[in-house]
């Protein structure tokens, strides 16, 4: 099961890695690659909304114009992840609202743009190990809640409770900081 969750972060890497060698069909495949990734995971967070191919647009220039600051010791996945998930807050933004649709019903009712400002590192360090590791995987990395559970071994029930608990006690932070 963990080949084949490896697998696809593993084509991300060799691909970039391909790319920074000056490899251009390597680069073109990585965006193609990541075009359907990203598309996925912006699917899942925004219920089909009808301006998502505007988003992945963002989100492929942001990878361009940001490629330098990946570090070539780190996986690709969380970086993509991260930058799809910082395009889409600032799309929201932009719009005057956030219709944000979470993986699952367990952690709907916290806002994404109350953590977009702040350095979500830092916040997930407030956090319990699996609260932590909970959200960078599903808020991070793009993976459902299901995804996630399977990937460390737990039930689909404990990851969403999970989720759910660590953006509570996030929100809790941020409320208490004024952020």
């Amino acid at each position: 099961m963990d080949d084949q969750t490896d697998a696809p972060a593993d084509t991300l890497d060799r691909l970039m890695a391909a790319a920074r060698d000056g490899d251009g069909a390597a680069y073109r495949q990585f965006l193609a690659e990541a075009t359907g990734r990203i598309r996925a995971m912006l699917v899942r967070k925004t219920a089909g909304d009808s301006e998502l191919e505007d988003v992945l647009q963002e989100c492929l220039i942001a990878l361009h114009e940001k490629r330098h600051t990946l570090d070539p010791g780190r996986p690709v996945g969380p970086w993509m992840y991260a930058i799809a998930n910082y395009k889409l807050i600032d799309f929201w933004r932009k719009r005057g609202r956030s219709p944000i649709v979470l993986d699952d019903e367990a952690d709907m009712d916290v806002a994404a743009e109350s953590f977009a400002h702040v350095d979500v590192a830092a916040l997930l360090g407030e956090l319990s190990d699996d609260q932590a590791q909970a959200i960078r995987m599903t808020h991070i990395e793009g993976m459902t809640n299901r995804e996630a559970a399977e990937r460390i071994g737990i039930g689909t029930s404990a990851m969403k409770l999970r989720v759910h608990r660590g953006m509570l006690r996030l929100k809790d932070i941020a409320d208490e900081q004024k952020l």
